[in-house]
């Protein structure tokens, strides 16, 4: 008898205090995937009712098509990262879980302070309507790496403007040899969409844009359009700028090109393939019409098919990730940015920006993040686009030709979208 009521206090111990397991898909290796998991193990020791598993699934293509996968299988996690686009087309599906009702809950919400204490740009991504899907996760901002030491010898300053830009790109190429060809460039730039966004962002245009009834219909047939493919075929013709489609931060630290765009992300490369040769540093991207730069990162969101005790469960870790404290240790840790403005008051923030000042200068943009379009089609657009700037530039087709392409291509994704 003793020992049956010794069973059953066990089964009805294990039943009470079993703890609610969370699934997180992820994307992210390496040393950030090192940081991500001491965070999910904070979480788990504060939490003891709570088991996060954190699962690896590979590259963000390899969790896109898991994804789908699961989607169709009926096989998802509880949470997972996902780009806005990926949730456009998973809320068609209609198994990503509205997050108001968490968000609101009197025991586990946030406040409308705290919300709204996570930057503008990064909360319009995560909210279709006044419906929040998500919470902020993975972020980064463009900005402009320079050879502070080639410059400086140069006497040329950073540049803060386009035509500033241009003037650098020129003084800095140097044609050592004579050979008709530089054997240093001013300036480089990645063949790809994202190059092309930028400067359209930072000219003032847009590859699509609502309309009136709030649609996204087709922007790319635009003035400012001519104008960033005009400006980099000047620069190619120019012999000013090196272009190739893939990451710049090699040649870089070869002292081949001394300045170039891309994300904050990629500082841990720049930093392998400059130690020991020269002094770099970043900016800010230089103005041309606006201040507009794009940003770029994933979200997590949660599945409406995870039980209601998994689902409030997944809210607290989410809840978590967003926190001052968190997302400050996040970003230190792996060179991405804080979600939320508090967390610049940190103890751990102003630490590392006291020892680092660098990694206060891609705030200086933040209130001019723009943030790509909810389209479940923005992966098919952007590689239209990506198809009319390489053709573009390799001279392929003319100007208007290009153009017009592009813009029969992204109506028909569109049109697609709405149906």
């Amino acid at each position: 008898m003793r020992k049956i009521f010794l069973t059953l206090l066990l089964v009805l111990s294990v039943t009470f205090f079993a703890a609610t397991k969370v699934v997180f898909w992820h994307a992210m290796g390496g040393a950030q995937g090192e940081t991500l998991n001491q965070i999910v193990k904070a979480f788990n020791e504060s939490h003891p009712d709570i088991v996060v598993e954190a699962i690896y699934i590979g590259n963000y293509n390899a969790l896109q098509q898991k994804l789908l996968a699961g989607a169709q299988a009926g096989q998802l996690p509880t949470i997972s990262q996902a780009y806005a686009n990926w949730t456009a087309k998973l809320l068609q599906s209609k198994i990503v879980e509205p997050l108001n009702k968490y968000m609101n809950d009197p025991k586990i919400g946030i406040t409308k302070e705290e919300w709204e204490d996570v930057f503008k740009a990064f909360r319009d991504n995560c909210t279709w309507g006044n419906t929040v899907y998500a919470v902020p996760f993975n972020k980064s901002l463009y900005i402009m790496y320079y050879n502070a030491t080639a410059l400086s010898a140069a006497g040329i300053g950073v540049p803060k403007t386009i035509n500033e830009l241009l003037y650098a790109a020129k003084a800095l190429t140097k044609d050592k040899n004579k050979d008709g060809k530089p054997d240093v460039y001013g300036f480089a730039f990645r063949t790809t969409v994202d190059t092309f966004q930028i400067f359209l962002m930072m000219r003032g245009g847009e590859i699509v844009k609502k309309d009136k009834s709030g649609k996204y219909v087709s922007a790319i047939d635009s003035p400012e359009t001519r104008e960033v493919l005009s400006f980099f075929k000047k620069l190619l013709d120019d012999k000013v700028a090196f272009a190739q489609g893939g990451y710049l931060n090699d040649i870089f630290g070869q002292g081949t090109v001394l300045m170039y765009i891309d994300t904050i992300a990629g500082r841990t490369y720049v930093e392998q393939s400059t130690k020991g040769k020269f002094q770099w540093a970043w900016a800010p991207v230089p103005v041309w019409k606006t201040r507009n730069v794009p940003f770029a990162g994933t979200d997590i969101i949660m599945f409406s098919t995870a039980k209601e005790d998994e689902k409030r469960a997944a809210w607290e870790f989410m809840k978590y990730l967003i926190s001052p404290e968190v997302t400050a240790y996040w970003a230190v840790n792996t060179g991405y940015l804080p979600v939320r403005r508090s967390a610049l008051q940190t103890t751990i923030w102003k630490q590392a920006a006291k020892a680092d000042p660098l990694i206060e200068i891609p705030l200086q943009q933040i209130d001019n993040a723009k943030m790509d379009p909810q389209l479940s089609v923005w992966t098919e657009i952007r590689n239209v686009v990506s198809t009319m700037f390489n053709d573009f530039i390799n001279g392929k087709v003319d100007m208007e030709t290009a153009i017009k392409k592009a813009d029969t291509e992204i109506k028909k994704y569109l049109a697609e979208e709405y149906k």
